[in-house]
């Protein structure tokens, strides 16, 4: 059964098993107990062909999309090249620290970072 039968299926099941409730009028009540049989026909089949075309729709639809979910395969980063990091984060790290390129070469001057 295809996608698009199983919809009607389950369509037309509703409206069988709704049809007493909307147009009792058309279901007399002819049983001794006073219920129409007619209308449990309808009722039981009704839910039969809705279940059926609801059981083709999930075995059609729903199935193959839960393995498409559960295959499904996030993208991965890989982490940044590790480099040294005296070469990144201080490239002039030596420079900084000897006193004999600056200025004031008593060692007055403070160095921020």
């Amino acid at each position: 059964m295809t996608t698009l039968n199983a919809f009607g299926f389950f369509l037309f099941g509703m409206v069988m098993f709704f049809a007493p409730a909307f147009f009792p009028e058309y279901f007399a009540a002819n049983a001794l107990d006073g219920s129409s049989t007619s209308a449990l026909w309808l009722g039981v089949m009704g839910l039969f062909q809705s279940s059926m075309g609801i059981t083709c729709l999930i075995r059609n639809e729903a199935a193959p999309f839960a393995v498409k979910l559960m295959t499904l395969r996030l993208p991965t980063f890989s982490p940044a090249e590790r480099s040294v990091p005296g070469f990144v984060l201080r490239p002039l790290r030596d420079r900084y620290l000897s006193l004999e390129g600056n200025a004031d070469s008593n060692g007055d001057q403070r160095l921020a970072a």
